[in-house]
C-alpha cells in the first residue's frame, strides 16, 4: 500500500469513527432516558400493582373465577400504550417473564390448585421485583 493509499485509508476511518460518536451522542441528547417513567406508564404500573392486590385476594380465597378474570386483566396491561418502554429491547427479558407469569397463574386457576396458583403467583411479583432491580440499576449507571 502507497503512503497516499495508507493515509486516506486512516482518514476515512477516523471520520467514520468520528461520525458513528456524533450520531451517538446526538441520539443520547434527543432521545430520553430508556428509565424515565411517563404518565402512561405510571398509570400503566398503578394499575398493575391493584391488579396484582386483587389477585392475591382471590388466591387466598380460593376464587378461581376472579383469579382467572385477574390474570386476563392484567395481560391485557401489556397490550397499553403505557407499557411500550417495556417494549424496547433492554425490557425483552422483563416483559417476557412477566407475561410467562402471568400465563402460569392463568393456568393454575384452571386447575384450581392453590399451591400451584401460590408458585405462579409468587414468581409473578418476583418478576415485577426483577424488571424493578433493573431500572433502579440503570438508573444508577445512567448517573455516574
Amino acid at each position: 500500500m502507497t503512503k497516499e493509499g495508507a493515509m486516506l485509508k486512516t482518514a476515512t476511518g477516523s471520520g467514520a469513527r468520528l461520525t458513528a460518536l456524533t450520531l451517538i451522542a446526538l441520539l443520547g441528547w434527543w432521545a430520553p432516558p430508556l428509565t424515565a417513567q411517563t404518565r402512561q406508564t405510571k398509570q400503566v404500573m398503578r394499575q398493575k400493582l391493584a391488579h396484582s392486590q386483587q389477585l392475591l385476594a382471590a388466591l387466598v380465597t380460593s376464587n378461581w373465577a376472579s383469579l382467572a378474570s385477574g390474570s386476563r386483566d392484567l395481560e391485557a396491561l401489556t397490550h397499553q400504550p403505557g407499557w411500550d418502554v417495556l417494549r424496547q429491547p433492554e425490557f425483552n427479558k422483563q416483559t417476557l417473564a412477566f407475561q410467562r407469569a402471568i400465563q402460569a397463574l392463568d393456568e393454575a386457576s384452571k386447575q384450581r390448585d392453590q399451591r400451584t396458583a401460590l408458585t405462579a403467583y409468587n414468581g409473578l411479583v418476583a418478576s415485577c421485583v426483577e424488571c424493578h432491580t433493573f431500572v433502579a440499576r440503570s438508573r444508577i449507571a445512567t448517573r455516574k
